[in-house]
């Protein structure tokens, strides 16, 4: 039998021109991404002291007072607003409270001077169509209700009604 060797100080084997060479190139990536990062940094300081700057002399600057308006643009502005000050909201909330579950509105079309208003929506049957016209016209806000168009499409093999309404919503004051 052979005597057991036990060598605990064994030395190492030396490092490869292949080791060394990928140690070099490490450190040279690392190297240009530190100098990057200052770059970017000096960069970033330099945009936040600009930016600090121009709101300090944005700070500095008297505000001027804002523009007179011609009295015509000032009417024209005033005719505008009223034109548009309409109740919407006392109109969505009863179209809202109108809902019917078999009507999927998909759409509303106003004119705010006109108060017209069209809306577009979908059913499973013509009754539905007709139910949701109905009730529409009994409603207080609505002063006229008509059916615009309708058509029967497939939509993901089931056939169902698309309609319009036209409404005029004079009542709504």
């Amino acid at each position: 039998m052979p005597p057991l060797r036990i060598d605990f100080l064994r030395r190492r084997p030396r490092a490869s021109l292949l080791g060394w060479a990928l140690m070099f190139a490490g450190l040279v990536g690392l190297l240009l991404a530190a100098l990057d990062y200052a770059q970017a940094r000096e960069e970033f300081q330099s945009t936040l002291d600009h930016a600090e700057r121009q709101s300090r002399s944005a700070k500095a600057k008297p505000r001027t007072a804002a523009p007179t308006l011609a009295p015509a643009v000032v009417v024209a502005n005033a005719r505008v607003g009223k034109a548009i000050a309409h109740p919407w909201g006392k109109l969505l909330k009863e179209l809202e409270r109108l809902a019917e579950p078999g009507i999927a509105l998909l759409g509303f079309e106003a004119q705010g001077t006109t108060r017209q208003l069209r809306i577009t929506g979908e059913a499973r049957t013509m009754a539905e169509v007709i139910a949701y016209v109905e009730t529409l016209r009994l409603s207080p806000v609505s002063s006229s209700v008509v059916l615009g168009s309708h058509e029967v499409i497939l939509q993901d093999g089931v056939s169902v009604i698309r309609f319009s309404v036209d409404i005029a919503w004079g009542g709504a004051s």
